[in-house]
């Protein structure tokens, strides 16, 4: 890869940081409103489907 060539921000996103972004939200609302575990979970599947989601626009 060149120098020059500029890095998009969709370059580093796929579903893995879509999941771990979204559940790290997840843990901070969770601790906010004394359940961490039903916001870890929400914040992980709504990750799922937003990773999913870009995924699939990033083929097209």
């Amino acid at each position: 890869m060149s120098k020059n060539k500029k890095r998009h921000m969709t370059d580093y996103w796929n579903l893995g940081t879509a999941i771990g972004l979204c559940a790290a939200v997840g843990i901070l609302l969770g601790a906010l409103l004394n359940n961490v575990v039903l916001w870890l979970c929400c914040g992980a599947g709504v990750g799922v489907i937003l990773g999913a989601v870009t995924q699939l626009y990033k083929k097209k």
